[in-house]
């Protein structure tokens, strides 16, 4: 089976990334090493011997370094699963044009065939909306696709400490534009209950 990983890399300028064994809150999760990247035990837990392993770390660069770029890879290599990296860089800026030009080289990266894993924990404000979107080039564009997970990772601080690290599952929040979607393109009277209804469908009416 083809799996693809995908994680923002942090800009090396904003800080170094540190390990933490973050706890799964709402999904099984077995590998309890600490790790840098929300992504690597997601790759530990679902990689199979066998399965083709693509990595795209996506990054946008303002300096020559790549200190997190480089933790990342000696991170991988200790799972000891046989991957594929590839570098998905384009300038750091926030303008259309860049923004517009990163889903496109994430896009172009992508596969048909394949199970997607994605982590939304870093990356800048407006990563988010460009992985949401290039997630949904892959399962309508591409032929054969899944979204198979979104992660993200929380640290909670107390005294400027990290006290805890929490990592969800967020995939559901992948559904809601297919939910809306459906409400639109369907002859329902009232589009807010049948929004409500799905979003609950074990709550009382």
């Amino acid at each position: 089976m083809k799996r693809i990983y995908i994680t923002a890399i942090p800009l090396d300028s904003n800080f170094a990334i540190a390990p933490y064994a973050a706890q799964a809150a709402n999904y099984q999760q077995t590998y309890t090493a600490p790790s840098c990247y929300p992504i690597t035990p997601i790759i530990a837990d679902t990689a199979r011997p066998g399965d083709e392993i693509t990595v795209l770390a996506v990054r946008q660069k303002n300096s020559s370094r790549s200190d997190n770029l480089d933790a990342f890879r000696r991170e991988l290599d200790t799972l000891g699963t046989p991957h594929t990296l590839i570098d998905v860089t384009t300038p750091e800026n926030q303008q259309r044009d860049a923004l517009l030009t990163l889903f496109e080289t994430l896009t172009d990266a992508m596969q048909d065939d394949a199970c997607y894993y994605a982590d939304a924990t870093f990356g800048t404000k407006t990563y988010p909306l460009v992985l949401a979107s290039a997630l949904r080039y892959a399962e309508k564009i591409l032929d054969d696709t899944e979204v198979c997970g979104i992660y993200y990772r929380e640290l909670t601080r107390e005294n400027g400490r990290v006290k805890t690290a929490r990592q969800y599952d967020i995939s559901t929040l992948f559904t809601l534009d297919g939910i809306v979607d459906m409400a639109a393109g369907e002859d329902i009277a009232d589009k807010r209950a049948f929004i409500k209804l799905m979003l609950h469908p074990d709550r009382e009416v």
